[in-house]
């Protein structure tokens, strides 16, 4: 979250607000030239530094966003923006370190809010730090605090609300959640709240009824599509886009630590073994589909091609680009990018973990073997659904975890089906740890066949 500070109207000021427009729109040249030209003109503005900031995050520059708050502070101490930009900026910083630039965002947050405790959304950003740094007693702490100097801001509540949901304090997140919804009638995402908030409490009428509002309100969004029909009892193919997102954005910094080391995650692992055993040259350029933090990336090292990511979250891939393995990134969803990769394309494409997001495989499959080179391979993972979970005649089920499991014989047929041979589907009894257990999944392998050559 950037914080949305109003720039004063004199010309100076405006011509700051083109620039800020301008890196909103994308045209990060232009707007490099103006803001180069601007720091000429005022070389001790400190809010000149701070829209660079902007720039070099948009780009993907984390460091050097970091490099440019800090400048920022230089020009200006103790600045509240700045402050709260560059704990932002800090507590999405990389696992190398990331004890200390927590406790650094922590501080500079603590700092803004001491500054100008009645400016909400310094407040609502320093709650945000909190959150990212999954200090959650802190940032219900001082989102109960803003709440008392700020009783009808509406993003308080649905912030306090949706984390009291996920402490496992339902009850006292349904007030909060309410009270977002009646300051904001005719916005979907207190209605959302207050369905997950429902289905939580055991509340079943209660989430069809919020669904069903939250429907009428926004019929065309994919999220509340989604959600309604969960409340309904029905499975949806796929997660959209937002839902996916919201979930990665949230803890990209420690993610390597969590997901390595609480949940015995080692999957990427066996693919890069797997991946070096049918190309021991390295000659090969890999898809690396729902990339993440570039697990597989790091599990295989270089290679004699590219390794190309693509992720739904921004900061995921930021996280990745540091391990200095990936060519290139796309930041899209990994049905979009095999719909619009060129076909014959890659030697290997990998999925660790992002299946359990896609229900329904049909446009998976057949679009990664069309992409794939003639012998190519596909490697993915996925949660193995149980004979008794479901209906046993689908290819998946949606869990309460809001994950898909799929049945490895159903994968196995279709990827059959598609065309793939040389398959196998290796069972992996701890695909990783839930809730302390271990989570059975699978590894599913299949090959392009090798196109024979035309006789002359």
């Amino acid at each position: 979250m950037m914080l949305d500070t109003t720039l004063p109207a004199d010309p100076f000021s405006q011509r700051l607000a083109r620039i800020r427009q301008l890196i909103e729109q994308g045209q990060l040249h232009e707007a490099a030239v103006q803001l180069n030209a601007a720091q000429k003109d005022a070389p001790a503005d400190a809010r000149i530094p701070l829209i660079g900031m902007r720039m070099a995050d948009a780009a993907g520059n984390v460091k050097g966003a970091i490099q440019l708050a800090r400048h920022a502070l230089h020009l200006a101490p103790g600045w509240p923006v700045a402050q709260i930009e560059l704990a932002q900026l800090l507590v999405r910083g990389d696992s190398a370190g990331q004890e200390g630039m927590t406790r650094e965002a922590l501080e500079l947050a603590r700092q803004a809010r001491a500054a100008d405790p009645d400016h909400a959304q310094l407040t609502i950003g320093a709650i945000n730090v909190a959150h990212a740094a999954h200090d959650d007693a802190l940032a219900l702490q001082w989102a109960q605090e803003a709440l008392e100097r700020h009783p009808r801001q509406g993003g308080l509540h649905l912030f306090t609300g949706r984390l009291l949901v996920t402490l496992g304090r339902e009850a006292q997140a349904l007030p909060h959640l309410r009270q977002a919804h009646d300051l904001a009638p005719n916005q979907s995402e207190p209605l959302l709240a207050l369905l997950q908030c429902a289905r939580a409490l055991g509340d079943e009428d209660a989430a069809r009824n919020w669904a069903d509002r939250a429907l009428a309100l926004a019929p065309e969004d994919g999220e509340v599509r989604y959600w309604h029909a969960i409340a309904h009892g029905q499975t949806p193919a796929t997660q959209p886009a937002a839902v996916v997102r919201a979930l990665f954005d949230y803890y990209p910094a420690d993610y390597d630590r969590h997901v390595a080391g609480n949940l015995r995650y080692r999957a990427p692992e066996r693919m890069a073994t797997l991946l070096r055993e049918r190309f021991p040259d390295r000659r090969l350029s890999v898809l690396d589909l729902g990339c993440g933090t570039g697990f597989v990336g790091a599990c295989l090292g270089r290679v004699e091609g590219h390794i190309i990511g693509v992720d739904l979250s921004q900061p995921m891939l930021d996280q990745a680009a540091r391990r200095g393995v990936y060519s290139r990134f796309h930041h899209v969803n990994l049905l979009d990018a095999l719909v619009e990769t060129p076909g014959d394309h890659y030697e290997a494409i990998t999925c660790a973990d992002a299946l359990p997001y896609v229900g329904d495989l049909t446009p998976v499959i057949p679009n990664a073997l069309r992409v794939l080179k003639s012998g190519g391979w596909f490697l993915f993972t996925g949660e193995a659904a149980q004979p008794d979970e479901g209906d046993p005649s689908a290819g998946y089920v949606l869990r309460a975890t809001n994950r898909y499991a799929h049945r490895a014989q159903a994968v196995e047929r279709q990827l059959r089906d598609a065309g793939f041979v040389n398959i196998t589907i290796e069972p992996l009894p701890e695909l990783r740890r839930e809730g302390d257990m271990p989570l059975a999944g699978f590894l599913a392998v299949g090959q392009k066949p090798v196109e024979q050559p035309v006789a002359a």
